[in-house]
C-alpha cells in the first residue's frame, strides 16, 4: 500500500519504520529538515521537507498516487488541513491525530466524516479509556474490546493461587460459569501455545481470554482477582 505520513516526530517516525518494514511504500513530510535528513539516512522511505499544508509539497510527496494519509503532527489544525487536502486529492483513507476534545469524544461538534477524516485518534482519550478498562479488570496486563464493547479480550499472568491454575482446558469447559469465556492463547516461557482440550494451565502462564462483557465478573475470581481490588490511584 502507498502511504503518506505527515509529521516526523516519535509517532510518525515509528509508523514510517514499521510500515516500511512490512513492505508498504511510505513517504513522510515534515517541516524540520534535520528530522527529514535523519529519516532519509536511516529508513527506506521517501522523505520530503516542507509544509504539508501546501498542496505543492503534498504533490512532491506523491499524494496523487497515495492510498492512505496519516497526519500525526502535534498540531490539530495541520492534521485537519492535511486530511481535507487529501480528500481533495481523492486519497481513499485519511487518519488524523487530534488532541482537542472539540474533535473527538463527547465534546465534538463535527463528526470525523464531516471533517473528511476516516478515523480521528486522540492519544489522551485512548490512554484514559485504557486505564479505566485496566482498573475494571484488576490484574490484566492488556485490554481490548470488540463488537462495540460486548466482547472483551483480556490478557493475564496466571498466579499460582488462582483456581484456574492446574486446570485443563477440557475441565474449564465443564464449568457452567465459564462457558462464555474462551482462552484463545497461552504464552509459556516465551512460547506461544494455541490451547487444546488436554493442555493444562500453569503458574506464570500469560493467558489471553475472550469473554462476553456480562461474564467478566465470573472470570475475575477464577484468577483470584476482585473488581474492587484497586483502592488508590496516583496520577503524575
Amino acid at each position: 500500500m502507498r502511504i503518506l505520513i505527515v509529521g516526523a516526530g516519535i509517532v510518525g517516525t515509528n509508523l514510517a519504520e514499521e510500515l516500511s518494514e512490512e513492505g508498504h511504500d511510505v513517504a513522510i513530510i515534515d517541516e524540520d529538515p534535520e528530522k527529514i535528513r535523519r529519516i532519509a539516512d536511516t529508513l527506506d522511505v521517501m522523505s520530503v521537507p516542507g509544509n504539508a499544508c501546501m498542496p505543492s509539497i503534498l504533490v512532491k510527496a506523491g499524494i496523487r498516487d497515495m492510498e492512505m494519509v496519516i497526519a500525526v503532527t502535534n498540531k490539530d489544525e495541520i492534521n485537519l488541513t492535511v486530511c481535507f487536502l487529501a480528500y481533495k486529492f481523492q486519497v481513499p483513507k485519511r487518519f488524523a491525530r487530534l488532541r482537542s476534545m472539540e474533535f473527538t469524544g463527547s465534546g465534538q461538534i463535527f463528526s470525523p466524516e464531516e471533517l473528511f477524516i476516516d478515523q480521528a485518534i486522540n492519544p489522551g482519550e485512548i490512554i484514559v479509556d485504557t486505564v479505566i478498562k485496566l482498573l475494571q479488570t484488576p490484574g490484566a496486563v492488556n485490554v481490548a474490546e470488540f463488537a462495540e464493547g460486548e466482547v472483551l479480550l483480556r490478557e493475564f499472568d496466571l498466579p499460582g493461587n488462582a483456581p484456574l491454575t492446574g486446570k485443563s482446558i477440557e475441565e474449564l469447559t465443564s464449568i457452567s460459569d465459564l462457558d462464555s469465556i474462551l482462552i484463545v492463547a497461552i504464552v509459556r516461557q516465551g512460547k506461544l501455545i494455541i490451547p487444546k482440550l488436554k493442555d493444562v494451565l500453569q503458574t506464570g502462564d500469560r493467558i489471553y481470554t475472550l469473554v462476553n462483557k456480562e461474564f467478566l465478573p465470573f472470570l475475575l475470581p477464577m484468577l483470584n482477582k476482585t473488581a474492587d481490588e484497586v483502592k488508590k490511584i496516583v496520577i503524575f
